[in-house]
Formats: C-alpha cells, structure tokens, sequence
C-alpha cells in the first residue's frame, strides 16, 4: 500500500504545481529538493527558474554534485554565491543561526524571482521535517515560501522511493546539512572551525563511513555514525585512526555517538 500512496501524493504534487503560477525552486542538490526540481519540471516544463546556494560552508564535493543532478535533469541552475561569514547573526552561533541564514538566502532568491517575473519560490521541506524542530521554518512561513513536498503529505522514505523509481542519481544520498551544524551553539562560527569540520568529515568518508558527523566542541570532537556502520567502530584500526587524526587535528579527547 505504501507504494500506492507515495504514488497518489506524487500525483497530487504534480497538479499543485501545474496550478502554481511560475515558480522558482531553491535547490540544494540533496533528494527532497532534486525530486521537487524533476516534479517542477515534469509539471512545468521550461518555465521553471532554479537557484542554488554556493557557500564556504558546503561540504567538499557538494557543489559539484548537485550541478551533476541539475545536468541529469537539463537543468542550469542560476548559481548565488553567498559569504555567511559577512552575516554578523549568523556568525554568533545562535540557537536560531538557521532562522537568520535561511531568511537572508532565501530573500535573496525572491528578489532574483521577482525580477523574472516569478513570484512563487519553492522549497524542498517534506513531512517529516514539519514534526522536527527547525528554526528554518519560520523563516519559511515568514517569506510566503511553499512547501510543496510536505503540502503533498510526502515523508522522506516515500521521497527516496519516488526519487529511485524516477532514476535520480542521489535517491540514496545521505543528508548533507552545512558544516555550520557541526559547531556548538553559542561558540563563534569561524573559517578555520568550518575547515576542521571539513576535514574530519573528509576522513570520514576516507575511513568507509557512510553520513558521519564530525562535531567541533571546543576542545572535543563528537564524531556521529549511522548504525550500519556500527562495525567500523569494532575494528581497532579504525579506532586508532580516528583519534590520531583528530589529535593532529587539535582535538584532546575524541568522543563516540550514534547519529539520530
């Protein structure tokens, strides 16, 4: 049954946005936000606007793969190259960092719509994340921005499914938040903390683990695995890897967790 009704609401998308007046689609490049570009597209046809963020605070490689997603769509994203850095709210760390960052991005992609004549942005928030707690939302809510995906009842399971079914490249992708979410609320956000953060993720990734998070708490690191990795952690060289990388990394004690 599930199949079926992830099948109905992708349909039910579709006729939302066939209904919408010209639309802009923020794009990340993770899965929530490709399978709303393809459903934009298949709905809409060309008429679609595309922004996509490009910032310090991307992990390596991002970038590049989500221009590899658009490509496979016949997409070309307009690219907007944003320093969060200069954002003094942002840079304080504050519980509500994701509030500021989102209304800022997000009100400079409805200016570039409003000047194409477009005056609906889209956002790829699903079901899901409407239960969580995501200071973004209100940004959202504020700026009249639409969430199509979770107005459609799609949970992020029938997304990927959707997303296989439709052969997106990253139906399987791990979610890929900004490095910024890796630094302790309250602690100052910083070029050299983000680049740390980049390189843990990096060795990470080098090691086999599959949607890590490498944490920077001051003098601590709390590195996060998914549990299907959990037999990484049992191999001893592994271990021993990790906590001489994170010592050279500047770190005094590295610390273990499961990623929720």
């Amino acid at each position: 049954m599930s199949r079926y009704r992830a099948a109905w609401k992708y349909r039910k998308l579709l006729a939302g946005l066939a209904a919408d007046q010209r639309v802009a689609v923020a794009f990340s490049g993770g899965v929530d936000s490709s399978l709303l570009l393809a459903a934009a597209l298949a709905a809409r046809g060309d008429g679609v606007l595309v922004f996509h963020a490009r910032t310090p605070l991307q992990a390596a490689g991002e970038y590049e793969r989500a221009m590899e997603v658009a490509a496979g769509l016949s997409c070309r994203p307009e690219v907007v190259t944003v320093d969060p850095y200069s954002w003094p709210d942002f840079v304080a760390n504050p519980p509500e960092r994701c509030y500021f960052c989102k209304k800022r991005l997000y009100s400079l992609f409805q200016e570039k719509a409003c000047a194409s004549d477009c005056s609906v942005l889209l956002d790829g928030t699903n079901w899901d994340d409407l239960r969580q707690d995501r200071p973004g939302l209100r940004a959202l809510q504020e700026l009249q921005v639409r969430t199509p995906l979770a107005d459609a009842g799609l949970t992020k399971i029938e997304i990927r499914r959707l997303a296989r079914e439709q052969g997106l490249a990253n139906w399987d992708k791990p979610s890929a938040s900004c490095l910024a979410t890796r630094i302790m609320a309250q602690q100052p956000i910083t070029p050299a903390k983000i680049a740390l953060v980049g390189q843990g993720e990096s060795l990470l990734q080098e090691l086999g683990f599959t949607g890590a998070r490498f944490r920077h708490y001051g003098a601590r690191c709390l590195i996060e695995v998914a549990r299907p990795d959990a037999g990484l952690l049992g191999q001893d060289s592994v271990l021993a890897q990790l906590e001489s990388r994170c010592r050279r990394l500047g770190f005094a004690r590295m610390e273990l967790g499961w990623r929720p």
